[in-house]
């Protein structure tokens, strides 16, 4: 089950008109193939599209993260989302155990959408010179770091066959979670 994520960085910079319509089409291109982090949604054998190979890993969830502009009232806000791609997934070996193992890292990202969120609520924007220069800083930053914990992951766990490391693994992951659920709310108002 070996994981090289595939990070989606997704920011559609119009400094003429931040607006939902300018944005939506591409979204809705993107929707059926996509699921979004929700709580208490879990994947689903038929979220994998991919084909994987009968003499590769057991299964692949690719996932990334979605950053997106917007507007609400006049005010900027940015969006951040982690999204697990249907097309990019597979699972050549299905149990109730591989599909875990692949929502933890469909969990794993959640964890650092949200805390590019606080990054980004932490963020006094007002004395940023390049909105889009910032706002990519901190996104490599905690891309980078999801990139890292991913693989960390797979490594602790022997990608899923060792199960009790995947035990705490699941604990530990669910745990960091909650400790940032102020930031679980996929809309950040920068103009704060």
């Amino acid at each position: 089950m070996k994981k090289n994520i595939a990070i989606f960085l997704f920011i559609f910079f119009s400094f003429n008109v931040f607006s939902q319509r300018t944005i939506a089409p591409n979204i809705r291109k993107l929707k059926n193939d996509t699921v979004i982090w929700k709580q208490d949604s879990l994947l689903h054998k038929e979220d994998f599209k991919a084909r994987g190979k009968s003499n590769g890993p057991l299964g692949y969830a690719a996932t990334g993260i979605f950053m997106y502009p917007g507007e609400s009232g006049g005010e900027l806000l940015f969006y951040v989302e982690a999204l697990f791609i249907k097309s990019k997934s597979y699972i050549t070996q299905y149990s109730e155990y591989v599909l875990r193992h692949e929502q933890i890292h469909f969990d794993i990202c959640e964890l650092h959408a949200r805390k590019l969120r606080q990054k980004m609520t932490n963020t006094n924007f007002k004395n940023v010179k390049n909105l889009q220069s910032e706002t990519t800083k901190l996104y490599n930053k905690v891309s980078g770091e999801l990139f890292k914990e991913q693989e960390k992951y797979d490594k602790d766990t022997e990608h899923g066959i060792n199960s009790a490391k995947q035990k705490l693994w699941e604990e530990e992951i669910q745990n960091r979670i909650k400790e940032l659920d102020e930031f679980s709310a996929s809309s950040i108002n920068i103009a704060k």
